[in-house]
C-alpha cells in the first residue's frame, strides 16, 4: 500500500528515460508542477540511459518499452533512495503516477496502486466535474484569508466549519 503525498518539484531535477508517448504525458505532466526535466533516449539524448543520470534527480520515470532497462533503472534509483516509477510495471515502483485534477489551487489526485489505470481516470473525471471555477475562486479567497481565520476562528473544528459553509454556499 503507497501513502499519498504531494510534493513540490518547482525547480527541481527530474529524469524521464524513455522517448514515447507515454515518457513525452509523463515528462509534460511533471513540468506542469514547475519540475526540470530531463529525458534520456536514444532518439532524444543521442545515447541511452546511464547510472550517472539519476545523481540528484528528485525521482525518475522509467518508460521504455524495455522491461529490462526499466527494472535496471528502478534497481538503481532504490539502490539510492531516488523515489521511481517503472510505468505499467508496479513491482518496479516506489510511487505511482496519480490520475490529477487541478483547477486553480486545487489539485485531486487518484491512485489505484497500479490495479487499474482506467478506474483512476473516472474518478478523477467525476472530481474535476466538482472542481469549476466558482469553487476553486472560493477556495482562493479562503487561502487568502488563512491567517485572518485562525484568529478569527481559533478552534480547528469551528474554522473547518466555517470554511465548508463558505464552500457549499450558506443557506
Amino acid at each position: 500500500m503507497h501513502f499519498p503525498l504531494f510534493v513540490d518539484l518547482a525547480g527541481r531535477e527530474c529524469l524521464v528515460v524513455g522517448a514515447g508517448k507515454i515518457a513525452a504525458r509523463k515528462a509534460k505532466t511533471l513540468e506542469s508542477f514547475g519540475a526540470r526535466v530531463k529525458t534520456v533516449a536514444p532518439e532524444t539524448a543521442g545515447r541511452g540511459f546511464e547510472e550517472s543520470d539519476v545523481e540528484g534527480m528528485a525521482l525518475v520515470v522509467a518508460a521504455t518499452d524495455d522491461h529490462g532497462l526499466n527494472a535496471r533503472v528502478s534497481a538503481i534509483c532504490r539502490a539510492r533512495g531516488i523515489p521511481v516509477n517503472a510505468v505499467d510495471d508496479p513491482a518496479n515502483c516506489t510511487f505511482f503516477f496519480p490520475a490529477i485534477a487541478r483547477n486553480g489551487p486545487v489539485t485531486a489526485a487518484v491512485s489505484t496502486g497500479g490495479a487499474c489505470p482506467a478506474a483512476a481516470a473516472i474518478l478523477r473525471d467525476r472530481i474535476a466535474g466538482l472542481m469549476d471555477d466558482g469553487f476553486a475562486a472560493k477556495v482562493e479567497k479562503l487561502g487568502g484569508e488563512r491567517e485572518r481565520l485562525k484568529k478569527e476562528f481559533p478552534d480547528p473544528e469551528e474554522r473547518r466549519r466555517h470554511c465548508e459553509e463558505e464552500l457549499n454556499g450558506r443557506p
